[in-house]
């Protein structure tokens, strides 16, 4: 009986036991978390408003060529950006953002031509908030 008091392998078991169980429960919470990271990064990389921003930026040039298409015609082209600012805001407003592309300080040559005009480009939804004003030469 006093062989058995005296064998400690039992618990050296049972103490390697527990470490190796706190050891795989931590590797589970560090692998978690590394998922978890993974989805939010992605989610914010599909969410990002950077796209709808280079969209407006790019109707800029779509403003540009209709400034030197209309050069000598700056009323209809005032009433193309006026158009094309009343759609972006109801698209935009359709996907829960407010948009806005004010066309603004049209400037003529002598001739009645359209020299130049700016933009201000304003982005705004519950994550960011962008404004950008833009001299356009034409």
């Amino acid at each position: 009986m006093k062989r058995i008091i005296k064998d400690d392998k039992g618990q050296i078991i049972v103490i390697l036991a527990v470490i190796i169980s706190i050891l795989l429960a931590s590797l589970s919470l560090l692998y978690a978390q590394n998922i978890l990271a993974g989805n939010e990064s992605a989610y914010s990389q599909l969410s990002s408003s950077s796209h709808e921003i280079e969209n407006l930026r790019d109707m800029i040039d779509e403003l540009k060529k209709i400034a030197e298409d209309n050069a000598n015609n700056p009323e209809a082209f005032m009433r193309y950006a006026d158009a094309l600012n009343e759609q972006v805001k109801a698209l935009y407003a359709s996907h829960g953002s407010y948009a806005d592309i004010e066309v603004y300080n049209v400037s003529l040559n002598s001739n009645g031509d359209i020299k130049s005009f700016n933009v201000r480009i304003v982005f705004s939804n519950p994550e960011i908030d962008y404004e950008e004003v833009q001299f356009v030469p034409v």
